[in-house]
């Protein structure tokens, strides 16, 4: 029935066609205007009408002859005429402008009483154009409409450029790295309105991105830019890279469609003979507009509904038992042993073993009024809105969280922005007001209980349940203004812009982690007998029991700019930016913090000012558009995740309290911590156990916002053949001011651990961690891009391109939590002075294609092709050797041969042989493996859009089928994703150094190599999806 489904919905495309047989926010444009010598002619009026909505924009040729026309609407046609008393009018028609692209179109004028018309059809994609300088590449909405899309959100689009990379998290939510650095550091801008996660907890990095939320409708979406080296230094707030989208406008004429995209269990494949669990996914949305007032006010409105079941992948059955879905965790007895003790003796149900479902829902809606309010001005108005919810349920193969261990994470988002474009004369002007408000609410599943894990089950793998730790208290509110002003005005070659993009931000943020209580126990047994080995625990010092650190903060921006037609084939770009970040609240002092460490919690990083000069350049090398060199250098900055500024107003040591307490020397009825099953009854302190209380987050008063030197070199030129362009680039990028996470509550010690490493103390034995953000300037990233490029013409497009890439860092930022950037992050000795290493974001080898081709009975086949290297990933100890009170950062030591090590559950045989199946281990024989020394297996993913139009007077209905991971349609084990948790694996738990022969003890978690990495259940099978549109 699934396969019978399957095929009626091709056969549905396919017979349509028998059946009926039919088948930055703005653009700029340039030129001079001369007599037919050459000479300028001062006075000419260019006048550029943009046909869809009659908006005119107009421009008088300066001394030199030379006009520019500003802020224009982006797409098209235009038509655009130049008038000059005594000469013959002339114009240009059919001309259509990418977002970012100044057009140049010149006139020459003759005597002659008679008008000349031309007709231009401007190239859907300008890849050689003057503007043209850094990486960068446009998406236009041609594009939008043909490239096969899953989750029909802007990671879809980005993905095309071979610097865009799509890092799913742990195989689960799409998030966008860029030249190898974390999706954090990226901006995003809507309608030129940041529309980031900017607090910084959402994977993909989107407001309501948690609850899988995209942060706008396709269907609103007309052309989306994608760059990483703007030199043009209106562009800022990151060190990743932008995505620039704007939104569509109504016009003269009245439009719109109505959509709905269907995929469910029937269009999804087996793997290794299992079916898929309850899955489906449903589109549904409206678009319209047109005119309010012709050629005067204008509305566009869409809606878009998501409903979505996926199936978590994972289920817990005896050994053997494949006659459910989900991959079987096992552990089926002691499964069944924990959960009957959490019934019997303490009254909680922690869920079911079968495989669960995740429900995601999702509701967008979006208006914009547009208002032509003279000639010389013209407002644009625009709201989004975003309601969302997700279950988040994350079982896994080494880990088996119970459904109640998930969540729930509600999301609303509210975007408005007003612009409004005026031109004076010879001077154009753009302010842009922008006002978001984000809430998070995030609650845990099923009855509050404290978190428990169970440590070393049968073959390795752990289980948890409880309310999830970082779920018990947590919820946050972001409101955001934005307000920009850039003036534009010209002398001679000179196009001059000053400007100001000011950020002011308001946080409420509630986060207590382990407010019910969280407990580790060392086996099943001994969570049976009651004996847990550490515990944890975070509770309000102040009266509100829901204390939340709140604060404000600003990212204010100035810049000047030139751009420099030196000739009319060689143009400069030039420009300086400064930013200032401010943080006028000050966090509670801790005066023992001062005493101690020599830092005061209340002094926040505010006023640190950030420099950013940079140019560009772009050479038409013989004058004909052919062969193009461009190129630029300069210091791009941005923002960190302000919840890493947070940390600091919400660990002070003084609002909220932490107790951890963790046995020492083995759990055993005598040595162990009591378990406390009322969530609002956990102990403040442990008796007869060593307490540590308190964390403390210090900000260096010198921090400065990440900040990057980043230099591009490109060379483009059309080939005789096929409308090809071909283009050779190389990006660069070296830090200059990154994140560096130190403990300032750690002391080295004299002795050395097993392996050399050195070991570690506590400053003050009564403290938890003492954490420390400071800058390091170490690192950087270069990349090797080819690229074969068609722009859509004549019915087809298609693109090709191999980048070659390598970027190195000390500490990637993957967390929220300053503790947690501190101690996940693996080492091989001082955990504070971390050496360089392949990023968590390095992608080394990449190729990208993609192919579209409209025939001539309105079918459409569309191909996106992606190969890529795997992740990096770093090999660990489960254990803690260099005593520093972490337990997953410590590297492994990679024996050389049996006689070093003392084999604990398993053999040396079985080990050895897991070390000879990973490069990264084989090539460290004898020494402490780096981090990232290792890489998930590679990527490859080809995705299938069929399109058939049907068209009848002005309505068009269309029947579309997209089909993802199309390789293993074909083959059942071609298009497997494998990844590994967090980038990190563990095979060995550290059991010590034995005594007689000081031999460190390994004990083997698993020995299978291919135990490290996971199957990402839903991703490695073939998804189908069936849609349906009428528009009009």
């Amino acid at each position: 029935m699934r396969f019978t489904k399957f095929f009626l919905a091709i056969a549905l495309v396919a017979s349509s066609s028998v059946a009926f047989g039919q088948g930055i926010t703005t653009a700029s444009m340039n030129g001079t205007v001369t007599d037919e010598s050459g000479g300028p002619l001062p006075g000419a009026v260019i006048s550029a009408v943009h046909g869809p909505t009659g908006t005119q924009f107009s421009a008088v040729a300066r001394e030199d002859g030379r006009y520019n026309l500003r802020n224009m609407r982006v797409g098209g046609p235009y038509t655009v005429t130049a008038t000059m008393t005594g000469f013959a009018a002339q114009k240009r028609s059919e001309l259509f402008l990418q977002l970012g692209e100044d057009e140049t179109v010149n006139f020459k004028m003759t005597v002659e009483a008679i008008e000349e018309s031309l007709v231009v059809v401007a190239s859907a994609d300008p890849l050689i154009n003057s503007s043209k300088t850094g990486a960068a590449a446009n998406i236009s909405e041609e594009s939008i409409e043909t490239l096969p899309a899953l989750s029909r959100g802007i990671e879809d689009l980005a993905r095309t450029s071979a610097y865009f990379n799509d890092f799913d998290s742990n195989g689960g939510v799409s998030s966008l790295s860029v030249a190898g650095r974390n999706n954090r550091y990226n901006n995003l801008l809507i309608d030129g309105a940041v529309n980031n996660d900017l607090f910084g907890l959402a994977a993909n990095g989107n407001p309501g991105g948690q609850a899988e939320a995209q942060p706008i409708s396709l269907e609103a979406i007309k052309e989306v830019q994608l760059v990483i080296a703007p030199y043009d230094v209106r562009q800022g707030g990151f060190t990743g890279g932008g995505v620039n989208a704007v939104t569509k406008s109504g016009s003269n004429d009245f439009s719109g469609s109505v959509f709905h995209f269907f995929r469910d269990d029937a269009f999804v494949g087996d793997i290794d003979d299992r079916e898929v669990g309850t899955f489906e996914e449903t589109q549904s949305g409206v678009s319209v507009g047109g005119p309010i007032i012709k050629d005067k006010v204008f509305f566009f409105a869409s809606a878009e509904l998501r409903r979505k079941d996926t199936p978590t992948g994972w289920a817990i059955r005896p050994d053997g038992d494949n006659s459910g879905t989900g991959q079987n965790f096992g552990r089926y007895d002691e499964a069944v042993l924990f959960t009957e003790t959490l019934r019997n003796r303490y009254g909680y149900e922690p869920g079911s073993f079968d495989e669960q479902t995740r429900n995601t829902d999702s509701d967008n809606y979006f208006v914009r009024i547009d208002a032509n309010l003279s000639p010389e001005h013209r407002l644009t108005f625009r709201h989004n809105y975003i309601d969302a919810e997700n279950v988040i349920l994350f079982p896994g193969s080494f880990t088996y969280n119970f459904p109640n261990n998930g969540y729930l994470f509600p999301n609303e988002t509210n975007s408005t922005v007003v612009q409004l474009n005026s031109t004076f004369g010879d001077i154009y002007n753009e302010f842009r007001l922008s006002y978001q408000t984000i809430k998070d609410r995030r609650t845990g599943l099923g009855e509050p209980f404290p978190w428990i894990e169970i440590e070393n089950l049968p073959g390795g793998g752990e289980f948890e349940v409880g309310t999830e730790r970082f779920s018990t208290r947590n919820a946050l509110d972001q409101d955001i203004i934005e307000i920009t002003n850039d003036l534009t005005f010209f002398r001679g070659a000179h196009t001059f812009t000053v400007g100001t993009h000011n950020e002011l931000f308001t946080f409420d943020n509630l986060f207590i982690r382990e407010a019910f209580g969280a407990y580790q126990f060392n086996s099943l047994d001994d969570f049976v007998n009651g004996w847990v080995e550490q515990f944890d625990y975070s509770f309000s010092a102040t009266s509100d029991p829901n204390q939340s650190a709140k604060f404000d903060a600003q990212m204010l921006g100035f810049y000047f700019g030139d751009q420099w037609a030196v000739n009319p084939d060689f143009n400069l770009t030039l420009g300086l930016r400064l930013d200032i970040p401010l943080f006028p609240d000050d966090p509670s002092r801790n005066p023992q913090s001062e005493a101690e460490f020599g830092y005061r919690t209340d002094e926040t990083a505010s006023g640190n000012e950030v420099w950013s000069p940079r140019v560009g350049f772009n050479w038409d090398i013989n004058g004909d558009t052919v062969h193009q060199l461009r190129g630029g250098i300069g210091i791009f900055s941005g923002r960190t995740p302000y919840v890493w500024i947070s940390n600091q107003y919400g660990n002070t040591g003084i609002d909220f309290q932490r107790v951890q307490a963790r046995v020492s020397g083995g759990v055993s009825e005598d040595n162990h911590i009591p378990f406390e099953p009322d969530p609002f009854n956990q102990p403040e302190t442990i008796p007869g156990v060593r307490t540590l209380t308190n964390e403390i987050d210090l900000i260096d008063p010198d921090f400065e916002m990440p900040q990057l030197l980043r230099a591009n070199i490109a060379y483009d030129t059309k080939l005789p053949f096929y409308n090809l362009i071909a283009t050779a680039e190389i990006l660069y990028s070296k830090t200059e001011n990154d994140i560096l996470y130190q403990n300032l509550n750690l002391v080295e010690n004299s002795e050395r651990a097993f392996d050399g490493r050195p070991t570690y103390g506590r400053v003050n034995s009564n403290l938890t961690d003492v954490i420390f953000l400071t800058n390091h300037s170490k690192g950087d990233q270069i990349s090797y891009n080819l690229k074969l490029e068609r722009p859509f013409m004549d019915n087809w497009n298609a693109s090709v391109s191999y980048l070659y890439g390598e970027s190195e860092t000390l500490n990637d930022g993957t967390s929220s939590q300053a503790v947690s950037n501190w101690r996940f992050n693996e080492v091989t000795g001082d955990p504070n002075n971390p050496t360089l290493a392949p990023s968590d974001y390095d992608v080394e080898h990449r190729l990208n294609a993609t192919f579209a081709y409209r025939f001539a009975s309105n079918t459409l086949v569309s191909l996106y092709y992606n190969a890529q290297s795997g992740r990096p990933y770093s090999t660990v100890f489960n254990g803690d050797v260099n005593g520093d009170g972490q337990f997953s950062n410590d590297l492994l030591y990679v024996p050389a041969s049996a006689d070093e090590v003392i084999i604990d559950r398993g053999t040396w045989e079985e080990f050895n042989a897991y070390i000879e199946a990973d490069e990264g281990l084989r090539n460290a024989r004898g020494s402490i493996v780096e981090r990232n020394a290792s890489r998930e297996p590679w990527r490859h993913a080809l995705d299938l859009r069929l399109a058939q139009d049907v068209k009848f007077s002005r309505y068009k209905f269309q029947i579309t089928l997209d089909i993802f991971n199309f390789m293993n349609l074909i083959d059942d084990n071609a298009g497997r994703v494998r990844y590994t948790v967090n980038n990190a694996v563990s095979p060995i738990q550290y059991r010590g150094v034995d005594d007689a022969t000081g031999k460190p003890i390994y004990r083997i978690q698993f020995s299978d190599p291919d135990a490290r990495f996971q199957t990402d259940d839903l991703r490695s099978r073939w998804r189908g999806q069936l849609g349906l549109r009428f528009s009009f």
